[in-house]
């Protein structure tokens, strides 16, 4: 049985649900995101559908493990690995520039 995503960006306005395999097969934007420069949107959009593949991924993979199969026909599968779902994370949500700066500092 195939495993679909949803993933949520940061702020919640961007919604993507996929494939294990990345195709997206439903988005929800929130209308300030259509104010983005258009790139930034898509590397936005593509880097969310990148994480919902990776972590559908290594669901299957963990499902897999936990029914027996061997290393070598997971392998074969080439699903995301553990290693591969946190850069997507990174990818994903590891950009600090979009958030509010703080009023706090060290006095």
């Amino acid at each position: 049985m195939a495993h679909q995503q949803s993933v949520r960006s940061t702020r919640g306005t961007i919604s993507v649900t996929t494939t294990e395999r990345g195709l997206p097969t439903a988005l929800r934007l929130d209308p300030v995101e259509l104010e983005k420069p258009p790139e930034h949107l898509a590397r936005d959009i593509m880097a969310l559908c990148r994480l919902s593949a990776a972590r559908a991924q290594v669901a299957r993979r963990r499902e897999l493990v936990d029914k027996g199969f061997h290393e070598s026909a997971i392998r074969s599968l080439s699903l995301a690995t553990e290693e591969e779902l946190s850069r997507a994370e990174d990818e994903a949500f590891g950009d600090d520039d979009d958030l509010p700066p703080t009023m706090l500092r060290s006095v």
